[in-house]
C-alpha cells in the first residue's frame, strides 16, 4: 500500500512509540496494532499520545494490569478469546476497559491469533480506511495535502 509507513516496537518500548507518535506532523493518521502484551500497552500509548486514529488490540494478556482507556482514540477494536484455557491460561483473554471499544471474540489459540484471516482482514481494512480519509483537522493543517497514514505495531516478542 503506498504512503503507509510501518514500524514495529517491542512491548516494553511503548513510551518510545508515544514519543514518535507525538512527533508526527499534524494531520498524520496513526493506527496502532498491538498483540498480547503489546495490545495491553496500546492502551498506555493511547493514554499518553496526543491522538490516535485507530487501535486494533489482538488478544491482550491477563498477566499485566488492565489500565482503562482514557486517551483520545477515534476507534478501538479488540479481538480476544474469552476462554483463558485456549490461550495458555489467559495470554489472550483480557477484555480491555474503556469507552467505545468494539469487542470481537474468537476461538484462536494465543499463538495462532496473528495468523487469523479475520484479524488480518481487519488490519487491512483499517489501513485502507485511514489512508482514504482526509487528515483530521485538515482545515487547520498547514500542508495542502493529507500526510500519509502510519501504521504502528507493538509486538510482544
Amino acid at each position: 500500500m503506498p504512503d503507509v509507513e510501518v514500524v514495529t516496537y517491542w512491548h516494553p518500548a511503548w513510551s518510545q512509540l508515544v514519543d514518535d507518535i507525538n512527533r508526527q506532523p499534524e494531520g498524520t493518521h496513526i493506527l496502532v496494532i498491538g498483540y498480547s502484551l503489546g495490545a495491553n500497552n496500546a492502551v498506555l500509548v493511547a493514554n499518553n499520545a496526543n491522538y490516535i486514529d485507530s487501535i486494533i488490540a489482538l488478544q491482550p494478556s491477563i498477566f499485566t494490569s488492565n489500565t482503562p482507556l482514557t486517551g483520545k482514540v477515534g476507534r478501538m477494536v479488540e479481538i480476544y478469546n474469552p476462554n483463558p484455557w485456549m490461550t495458555f491460561g489467559g495470554m489472550g483473554s483480557q477484555k480491555l476497559v474503556g469507552p467505545n471499544i468494539e469487542y470481537i471474540t474468537n476461538n484462536d489459540s494465543h499463538l495462532g491469533a496473528p495468523y487469523d484471516s479475520q484479524f488480518r482482514d481487519l488490519v487491512r481494512s483499517e489501513i485502507t480506511r485511514l489512508a482514504a480519509q482526509p487528515a483530521p483537522n485538515a482545515a487547520q493543517t498547514k500542508m495542502p495535502d493529507a500526510s500519509p497514514a502510519n501504521a504502528r505495531h507493538i509486538d510482544d516478542r
